[in-house]
């Protein structure tokens, strides 16, 4: 999403690269922004935040590997109701510290173990930071580090928990100079890569910032973080991840929510915007969340100038690689697709046969029932098949002998109508997950109406979320069109939701 302010910047664009939906077979936590997110055991946890009315205390979790959001319930030991508070991870625990109650600033420090599901106080000793919220958080060997926040001032105070003696203590530049040391600040971003910390932007209670610093805590100085290329706008309350050598920093208000992405590559020195390859980017937004999670980078929630948020949007930096090796089975099997050799029946389908054989066909419930039951198809040598186009059943096939399919093509739409007829859930969400990476003006209403048809809530819901924000494109389309003489009652509810 390169900002038409730096034309003279090259835009990164990876085939890899591309914005979706993140899938989940239940419903997420409310709308909230001001909260916290941290991953731990292949999950996602998050704590707090406020839902345009309250203060929270919800602890929520999503398991990346079952795709289930969960509540973790609230007992005594939890903490209260707040925002603007920091979440870290170490070992196996979640620890929150400060944010705003709405009532006080606070700077009590707690602790969930994932292992016994329980929350404790933790009692520390040291001088702690003072109460305060907006201020940021990391983790490295063994520590807990806090910078800046606002506890009636803004700050840029420093501070170390050790995990391991449970105690505090500031922290300060070994130079004992402080010259390089950041002004004061809140709603900035920290974050760890390799021996540093490094800390953009915020605000400084008169502007935000784009200013750019490292502690290093080998030699425990701060230096400023000399820069190529056109940095991000100012601005606070934005969100900041790193994975391999870059820096990637995406929304946050300038005074005015954003959706502009960033990379910083530390082996150029050099900003760069980020450009999509596909799908549907966030909105523009502020105070979400923002982790990094294998090849991926997630957002959560957050506040669009308007109302809170509760969408979940990935963004992977890397394909993931294929989970089956190549093999001579696969060629094998590959090869017998559409061949006679051994076939024992023979799919008509628009008036042209293919030779198939009933125990691959089996792999699918629907031709299962068929050759195991009463039908007449069950001993017959040949099956006729309606409603399926044949160019969309042969793609089926190519599934069904060798478990692969290029779902990135024309009739993605027509290979999942298949995958549902033929009751192949796997082949479903492979589909599912190559449209929610195209929609487009032209078919998000084709998208949209198809979902309905088959129940498809997360490709439904991104369709229509498409829709709406692009709703004077679309509805000009021949896919709205279509869908506007199909079922009428679609268009109306899209009309409803504007």
């Amino acid at each position: 999403m390169a900002e038409s302010r730096h034309p003279q910047e090259e835009s990164v664009e990876n085939k890899a690269w591309c914005w979706s939906t993140v899938p989940s077979i239940n419903r997420a936590p409310c709308q909230r922004s001001l909260h916290t997110g941290v991953v731990l055991d292949n999950c996602l946890y998050i704590f707090g935040g406020y839902d345009g009315v309250q203060r929270t205390n919800e602890f929520c979790r999503f398991n990346f590997t079952t795709l289930e959001w969960s509540i973790i319930p609230v007992t005594e030991q939890t903490p209260s109701p707040r925002d603007r508070h920091v979440s870290v991870v170490y070992g196996k625990c979640v620890y929150i510290n400060g944010g705003y109650d709405g009532y006080n600033r606070v700077n009590d420090f707690y602790e969930y173990n994932v292992t016994t599901n329980m929350w404790r106080e933790v009692q520390s000793t040291g001088n702690p930071p003072s109460s305060r919220h907006s201020h940021a958080a990391v983790v490295y060997e063994g520590a807990m580090f806090v910078f800046a926040g606002y506890d009636g001032l803004y700050r840029n105070d420093f501070h170390r928990y050790d995990f391991q003696q449970n105690s505090w203590k500031p922290v300060t530049d070994s130079l004992g100079t402080n010259e390089s040391w950041p002004k004061p600040r809140y709603r900035t971003t920290a974050t760890v890569v390799g021996d540093k910390m490094l800390v953009f932007g915020g605000h400084d209670g008169a502007r935000q910032l784009n200013d750019f610093y490292a502690w290093s805590f080998t030699n425990e100085t701060w230096s400023e973080i000399e820069t190529l290329g056109s940095p991000p706008s100012a601005r606070d309350s934005h969100v900041a991840v790193s994975y391999k050598n870059s820096l990637f920093i995406f929304g946050g208000s300038t005074g005015n929510a954003r959706s502009d992405f960033y990379e910083f590559k530390f082996s150029e020195q050099k900003w760069v915007p980020v450009c999509s390859s596909g799908g549907t980017a966030p909105c523009s937004r502020f105070c979400h969340i923002g982790v990094a999670y294998k090849k991926g980078f997630y957002v959560f929630g957050g506040y669009d100038g308007t109302q809170r948020l509760n969408d979940f949007k990935q963004f992977m930096f890397e394909l993931e690689n294929s989970e089956i090796p190549p093999s001579t089975l696969v060629s094998e099997l590959s090869s017998m697709i559409g061949n006679d050799k051994y076939s024992d029946v023979t799919i008509i389908i628009e008036d042209r046969p293919i030779p198939a054989h009933k125990f691959i066909l089996s792999r699918s419930k629907y031709f299962e029932a068929m050759f195991s039951g009463e039908m007449i198809e069950s001993s017959s040598r040949e099956v006729r098949i309606t409603n399926i186009s044949y160019k969309a059943f042969y793609e089926v096939l190519k599934y069904l002998y060798t478990d692969q399919i290029d779902a990135n093509n024309d009739y993605a739409l027509e290979i999942l109508e298949a995958a549902d007829l033929l009751c192949l859930d796997r082949l479903k969400k492979i589909c599912e997950h190559s449209i929610l990476a195209s929609i487009d003006i032209e078919n998000a209403a084709t998208i949209y109406q198809t979902s309905d048809v088959h129940n498809i809530t997360s490709l439904k819901e991104a369709s229509l979320e498409f829709i709406l924000a692009n709703f004077d494109k679309v509805s000009k389309s021949n896919g709205f069109r279509e869908m506007a003489r199909a079922n009428v009652e679609l268009v109306l509810d899209i009309l409803a939701k504007r």
